[in-house]
């Protein structure tokens, strides 16, 4: 039976049904221990049938005990979950154990505002996707907000972390990633649920959001974030107000980009002396929706359909345009762009092969590297 239909037929149940039957099942292991000490006491109570006043006994000894669990329950644990939740704790490293079995059993919304996530990386992958796919499950909001690799401020990071870790490489890592995830791991009924996407100015913090915890750090120089100092508080705080600000300007920034406007870019390419200019001749206007690497501020397109439909006379005469949608519904059109193909042979076609492999995790043959036309080849090629 499909994950499809399994989601869809559980839907007859009530939310609170259909969270404690997950949250039993992330937890067989105490569910077995608790069937172990239930088969104990019963064995024990047989044991002492024959005792005098057995039944006076067990209610005096129970009757004590449902007291004693009276006043934890309803005095001593609200007094210390309010105190938790009002004040600010401080931890030298981010536990991901916590945060992942935090995860599994959300009941609203998980926020994450990182540059990139090692929960993502291959000794947490597999635990930390079946986190989100469990609050997917139980219609928990997922909001994930990760640092664009084609900014100057990925640079920056790497700069901070004296050139030791592949920021670049992870960041493409961890959207690859997210993407097999949600398109092709977690149904469409319950991917809605999950949104992903890539900013590009360098936030002053990283947090880590659940519910009504939210988990704070902040970005030292030769240290991943992760090691560095975390401060537990609530949304809440002033902190935490703080950084959900934050997080609530990168969601929405023009500079911003969803998981698929990253995944692909538009390219649309004119033939002719004339493109693209005015009165130009539009029959000749061809648009492509291709995949795309930047590589120091220069953008490289996987270009074999586009050479396909010109191999009768070549690109050497095209003139093209690109377009870079973002969340605000807007797109930013730039060029006019000439299209030269990357030689196989040089530097340049190796690190953008690297670059490809990270971000899609396939191999491309075929770049085309976009550049911009000066004055001059614009005046030249009737722009």
């Amino acid at each position: 039976m499909s994950e499809e239909v399994r989601y869809s037929r559980s839907q007859g149940s009530s939310p609170r049904s259909r969270y404690f039957w997950a949250y039993v099942q992330r937890r067989q292991t105490y569910v077995w221990l608790a069937v172990g000490l239930l088969v104990v006491v019963v064995i024990l109570l047989v044991y002492s049938w024959p005792q005098p006043n057995w039944g006076r006994n067990l209610a005096l000894n129970l009757s004590a005990d449902l007291i004693g669990t009276i006043i934890v329950l309803f005095t001593v644990s609200p007094l210390l979950a309010r105190a938790e939740s009002q004040g600010d704790h401080v931890r030298d490293s981010f536990d991901r154990g916590a945060f992942m079995r935090q995860a599994a059993d959300a009941r609203r919304q998980i926020l994450i505002l990182e540059l990139w996530t090692d929960m993502l990386q291959e000794a947490y992958r597999e635990r930390f996707l079946r986190a989100l796919h469990s609050a997917l499950k139980q219609q928990v909001t997922i909001r994930m907000l990760l640092l664009s690799p084609d900014g100057r401020a990925a640079e920056q990071r790497a700069d901070d972390l004296l050139q030791k870790t592949d920021v670049v490489g992870d960041i493409l890592d961890n959207l690859r990633i997210l993407h097999e995830f949600i398109y092709g791991e977690v149904p469409e009924v319950l991917g809605r649920n999950i949104d992903v996407r890539v900013y590009s100015a360098l936030p002053p913090v990283q947090m880590y959001q659940v519910d009504t915890q939210v988990v704070v750090s902040f970005y030292p120089v030769n240290v991943t974030s992760w090691n560095a100092t975390q401060y537990l508080t609530s949304p809440d705080s002033q902190l935490g107000k703080f950084v959900g600000d934050k997080f609530d300007e990168l969601w929405k920034a023009r500079s911003t980009r969803t998981l698929d406007q990253f995944w692909e870019t538009t390219v649309i390419v004119w033939s002719g002396t004339n493109s693209g200019g005015n009165g130009s001749n539009h029959a000749d206007e061809r648009r492509y929706s291709v995949r795309f690497v930047t590589q120091h501020e220069r953008v490289y397109v996987s270009g074999r359909s586009i050479i396909a439909d010109h191999a009768e006379k070549g690109i050497s005469g095209l003139t093209a345009r690109s377009v870079d949608g973002n969340v605000t519904g807007t797109s930013d059109e730039r060029g006019p762009f000439s299209l030269i193909r990357v030689d196989s042979a040089s530097e340049t076609y190796k690190g953008v092969q690297d670059l490809f492999s990270h971000k899609y995790g396939q191999e491309h043959h075929v770049f085309l590297e976009l550049v911009e036309l000066t004055g001059e080849l614009v005046e030249l090629t009737g722009e």
